[in-house]
């Protein structure tokens, strides 16, 4: 027996999880991309880890279980008019698109007022600020052009740079998270996972990286890899060895003073350890230094 539902929306069906494929499948991926949830723009109908990431950011942003399962409950949700979008687009409007124009306003990039009512005014300001910053300068504001709009190492219309790119930047903006809450795949605004905090400091930085494992950004032979402690700086990306010492599970942010800032799956949370910490200095396998 089938629900009824309103019109336009979709009935939830089967869980849907890493290693499903299918129609269902791809479904659920263009509507987690038509809401801006996504790092992938094509729908493939395998749910990989990316649909998974993808849904737990979901979940996460609207209130439910993030555990990357697309059940009964997930899907209705994601179905259903109350979904939240990260998509900010022509057309929109409300409470976001508001604090958006005025943030722009303040970056020199929007001259209008903050009327709330996403318009051809605001898609132009924010094609000027994407071109700015080196995003994509579609005129839609997702989750990227979010991030660099309301990071405070973006710097006003005119700068020679839209942003701040420096190394210590990185472990500011990490530390300015501390308190937000572990989410396995989740890389910002709200919630984050190791790799996915790295991430995010560094875009909102300013660097142009890609969102990887703790593992891959290990392998990042471009960047200085360091072993001696002493020569640690101001964010330098640490990396730290499984308890099996099988290979590199986790990683944090160098603050200074034998500090570490990182999002911990044990304590739930972004916060700052200390590298004195007997478990942390005996699984501290090196650091490396973005550039």
């Amino acid at each position: 027996m089938l629900f009824a539902t309103a019109p336009g929306v979709l009935a939830a069906s089967s869980l849907l999880k890493v290693g499903s494929s299918g129609s269902e499948v791809t479904r659920l991926q263009e509507r987690l991309i038509s809401l801006g949830y996504t790092d992938f723009s094509a729908s493939t109908g395998y749910y990989g880890s990316a649909t998974k990431t993808a849904v737990i950011r979901f979940q996460s942003i609207n209130g439910l279980t993030a555990d990357g399962i697309a059940g009964s409950a997930t899907q209705s949700k994601l179905y259903s008019s109350s979904a939240k979008s990260l998509l900010l687009k022509e057309g929109s409007w409300g409470e976001a698109v508001q604090t958006l124009q005025l943030r722009l306003k303040s970056l020199g990039y929007f001259s209008g007022t903050g009327t709330g009512y996403y318009g051809p005014v605001t898609k132009a300001s924010v094609i000027t600020f994407q071109k700015a910053v080196g995003l994509s300068a579609d005129g839609i504001a997702g989750p990227k052009t979010r991030y660099k709009a309301f990071s405070s190492g973006t710097a006003s219309a005119g700068s020679t740079t839209a942003a701040n790119t420096s190394n210590a930047a990185i472990a500011d903006f990490a530390l300015a998270q501390v308190g937000d809450p572990y989410v396995l795949g989740g890389n910002g605004p709200d919630s984050f996972d190791c790799s996915g905090l790295a991430y995010y400091a560094m875009t909102t930085a300013g660097f142009n990286v890609s969102d990887m494992s703790a593992s891959a950004y290990s392998e990042k032979s471009s960047w200085t890899k360091i072993t001696d402690t002493n020569s640690l700086q101001k964010g330098d990306l640490l990396f730290f060895y499984s308890e099996s010492w099988s290979g590199i599970n986790h990683m944090g942010i160098y603050t200074d003073g034998g500090q570490f800032v990182h999002a911990s799956s044990g304590q739930g949370k972004v916060m700052v350890s200390t590298l004195s910490n007997s478990y942390w200095a005996g699984h501290l396998a090196f650091a490396r230094r973005v550039s």
